[in-house]
């Protein structure tokens, strides 16, 4: 994996380091209760639980960690630096390929099945998958855009090989998005509304047609063996699933509050938040087939040498 794990390592770190916010657990959070770590990204998370009223009387302390892509989150639950959080489709796969102690819990799937796209400009050239051949694509490496994109590529019958991958993270990844300097730029929302409504930035249209848009939770196996900690986890799952529900119903309360908790524009995570009614649920054989595919192409692909067995990482019981 060419030093992924050294530098998701780092950038865990570095995120903990950084980006540890205040914890909250109810009305008062008492130094008397357990604390649950819990990984962000800019993903709506602590805003949908929220608006919904359920970080309301928690029988424990909520600590959030943010950080910019899925990897570093991985590597922080292996590290035991977090208990929980919400990852996409290809970092446990490439944590599981560098052999990080972490384990998926549930299973996340958005209703438009769109959680990635691959982005040109206005009036690009490029106007299929198959015209990436030779061109420069910003993307994270290990993230689930990555895995939009390998599998857009094979369908074009086309490899990693055939395009000149810049890895940069989502913010990064913008910066050289809008200066011209990539050719096209693969990420996942709120960045790709974010692109679209504020950069006149275009989606291709056959690679929305590979995204499953399947996500997970994952633990750090400390915090599932703990019996303590895990009756946390469940909890807590539990909430996120009930959040999910409320947010089919209120998808512009979960936008407002999404944008204030982001610094995004109310625009883009309303929009977002219409359209991603989110299921989350046990990790099934559906789920552990289409992993299974995808470990497969990136190890076919050279991107790790060790075989995945995505069954192996799986723990039951967490989601209802």
């Amino acid at each position: 994996m060419k030093n992924l794990s050294r530098t998701a390592a780092a950038l865990a770190g570095l995120a903990l380091a950084a980006g540890t916010l205040a914890a909250c657990g109810g009305d008062d959070a008492s130094a008397d209760k357990p604390v649950l770590r819990v990984g962000v990204q800019k993903d709506g998370i602590r805003a949908v639980l929220d608006q919904a009223g359920l970080l309301k009387d928690l029988d424990y302390t909520i600590e959030w960690s943010e950080f910019a892509a899925g990897p570093p989150i991985v590597e922080a639950a292996a590290a035991d630096q977090i208990d929980v959080a919400w990852v996409g489709s290809t970092p446990p796969i490439f944590g599981a390929a560098n052999g990080a102690d972490f384990k998926v819990v549930a299973a996340v799937q958005e209703a438009d099945k769109r959680e990635n796209s691959i982005l040109v400009p206005k009036g690009s050239k490029i106007t299929s998958v198959a015209d990436l051949k030779g061109k420069e694509i910003a993307l994270g490496r290990g993230t689930s855009a990555q895995g939009v994109l390998i599998k857009s590529l094979e369908k074009a019958g086309l490899g990693l090989d055939d395009v000149t991958p810049n890895y940069l993270a989502p913010g990064d990844g913008l910066a050289a998005f809008k200066a011209g300097e990539v050719d096209a730029w693969v990420v996942w929302d709120p960045f790709v509304t974010q692109a679209l409504q504020e950069f006149d930035a275009v989606a291709l249209p056959d690679a929305e047609t590979v995204d499953n848009a399947l996500q997970f939770e994952i633990a750090s196996t400390k915090a599932v063996e703990d019996e303590a900690t895990k009756k946390l986890i469940v909890d807590f799952v539990d909430r996120l699933d009930q959040a999910f529900a409320w947010a089919g119903e209120n998808p512009d309360a979960w936008g407002e509050a999404w944008a204030k908790d982001s610094g995004l524009s109310p625009t883009v995570t309303k929009q977002v938040a219409r359209n991603k009614k989110s299921d989350l649920f046990p990790v099934n054989d559906y789920v552990i087939s289409e992993s299974q595919q995808l470990a497969d192409l990136f190890q076919g692909a050279g991107e790790f040498k060790n075989k995945v067995d995505f069954k192996s990482i799986v723990v039951d019981g967490i989601a209802k």
